[in-house]
């Protein structure tokens, strides 16, 4: 027979036995939690796939299913343009990935961000599969309406448009088509849009054989420059041919003075010229070099001094742009050109973009005129604040 003190022992030691599980099939297991075995997904992105006018600031990010290691090298997360990988550094926390350019993206391009088999969650498990999408930049800055002007019926059949200023006043040209036999320069007061003079200029439709001299065919583009009606355009020669250059226009007789033809280029060549602007020394005209063999194209703004130069020259280039620059203007001490639908405002120097600027109005001219930039839309002039 055992002890009051054996027999508490006994119990003791049984009791501790049954608590730790022990001495029997009562266990309900290992207690162990099952292995993460699913890889991580992408669940979104910014930009979003496609995406078009993103600010060329943007950060690039992922987003996934699950917390990925931040750990992971950084060659994991590229983006690439036209092939050509973009520098920049990617951090990573918790869900989110963000890959930052080392420098501003530029505008109107499309870039390709690509996530890598390397992004592995926090229990090592990697992304399926490369994972990739594209978005289209838009370095623009905003511009403020501070004014419309209604110009009336008058001016609201005319094909082209054009403006210029003598400082004082806003300068409209209006053609209706190539084949037109006049165009017309209005006078406009720009602070109520009242209609100063009216001024139809004769032109000479393109015909072979035509004897008018110096006649006026098309003009692209005005500027004002050095007291005169400057204009880019066709005009015709002493041979009866329709080259394309700069000239003064002359308002009473409809003739092109001064004129200076586009250099010939090269062999195969076709120099179409557009938009012309004056800084009152130099002209500054948009040219669009056409090769017929190979067929490309590319679109340079030159700069020159039409009192000694006696050719358009097609280079050096001050500056090459994406696409046509039907409009220049310059002002405030800048080159302003027009590239559908955005404008730039470019060192006159240099060449160099400084800025970018979106316009949404539809209206296919830019003017600087005290400090605002003007625009014409059918028969409404509009201003708006930079």
């Amino acid at each position: 027979m055992l002890g009051p003190r054996v027999f508490l022992t006994c119990c003791l030691a049984a009791a501790l036995l049954i608590s730790c599980g022990g001495g029997g099939s009562s266990s309900s297991g290992s207690g162990t939690s099952p292995q993460d075995t699913t890889p991580p997904s992408v669940l979104s992105t910014s930009p979003a796939n496609l995406a078009s006018g993103v600010p060329a600031n943007t950060l690039v990010s992922a987003t996934f299913s699950e917390n990925i290691t931040a750990t992971t090298p950084a060659s994991v997360f590229s983006l690439t343009q036209a092939g050509t990988a973009i520098p920049g550094t990617v951090a990573i926390a918790g869900t989110t990935a963000t890959f930052t350019p080392a420098t501003k993206l530029g505008n109107s391009l499309s870039y390709t961000a690509t996530l890598s088999t390397g992004i592995k969650d926090l229990a090592g498990n990697a992304l399926a599969s490369p994972f990739s999408w594209s978005f289209i930049t838009s370095d623009c800055n905003p511009i403020t309406l501070v004014q419309q002007l209604n110009l009336g019926a008058v001016v609201s059949n005319a094909m082209f448009k054009a403006l210029a200023t003598d400082g004082t006043s806003i300068y409209l040209w209006t053609q209706t088509d190539f084949s037109s036999t006049y165009g017309t320069l209005f006078k406009i007061d720009p602070s109520s849009g009242q209609i100063l003079s009216t001024t139809n200029v004769p032109l000479v439709p393109m015909a072979p054989g035509s004897t008018t001299v110096n006649g006026i065919q098309f003009i692209a583009d005005i500027a004002w420059h050095n007291g005169a009606l400057w204009a880019s355009g066709t005009y015709i020669d002493v041979n009866g041919n329709f080259p394309q250059g700069v000239f003064r226009v002359n308002l009473a007789t409809g003739l092109a003075e001064a004129a200076i033809p586009v250099s010939a280029g090269l062999t195969g060549e076709i120099p179409i010229i557009q938009g012309l602007a004056s800084d009152g020394t130099n002209l500054y005209a948009a040219i669009d070099r056409n090769y017929a063999s190979p067929a490309q194209v590319s679109h340079v703004i030159v700069k020159f001094d039409p009192a000694t130069s006696t050719q358009v020259p097609l280079s050096p280039a001050l500056l090459t742009t994406a696409g046509q620059a039907t409009r220049l203007d310059f002002g405030g001490g800048y080159l302003w050109v027009f590239n559908n639908p955005n404008f730039q405002q470019v060192d006159p120097v240099s060449g160099g973009i400084l800025s970018n600027y979106c316009k949404s109005d539809g209206g296919a001219n830019i003017l600087y005129f005290k400090t605002n930039i003007w625009s014409i839309k059918d028969t409404v002039l509009m201003a708006y604040s930079l």
